[in-house]
């Protein structure tokens, strides 16, 4: 048997469940969107440092090889404390040079409102090439 409200109308309960579902389901879409903008800031940001790596690796200086790293970097915000260390130092041919680079996430959703969750996300990206010259006097690469 079916009931049926007083009045035989309940068009108002399908707007009540639509207004209680729609914050949770737009939520979930958002926080989906931000979490593919997260993965493509991580995959610039990995892309960017093996550029340095790169730059480094031909003779770029360290003010040349943070300029490249900032500037291949495609993500939302800059990437930060931009390292190149040469090993052995001086730079031989040969030899390895490690960029390393650290970037902070800002979440666009609002999951820092979730107790014991941050609204942002660090992480660092290395990556380590093998020397190609023994000069380290490039401005630009």
């Amino acid at each position: 048997m079916k009931r049926t409200p007083a009045n035989g109308n309940d068009n108002g309960q399908a707007i009540l469940e639509f207004a209680l579902a729609m914050p949770f389901l737009l939520a979930f879409i958002f926080f989906i969107v931000d979490c593919g903008l997260f993965a493509f800031s991580y995959v610039s940001l990995t892309n960017a440092v093996r550029e340095g790596a790169r730059c480094a690796a031909v003779g770029g200086t360290q003010a040349a090889v943070s300029t490249r790293v900032t500037n291949t970097y495609g993500g939302s915000g800059a990437p930060t404390a931009t390292t190149v260390t040469w090993d052995p130092t001086p730079a031989v041919i040969g030899g390895s040079v490690i960029v390393t680079t650290s970037h902070s996430y800002q979440w666009i959703t609002p999951i820092g409102l979730v107790p014991g969750i941050d609204s942002s996300t660090a992480y660092t990206k290395s990556a380590t090439m093998r020397m190609e010259t023994n000069t380290v006097e490039k401005a630009t690469c």
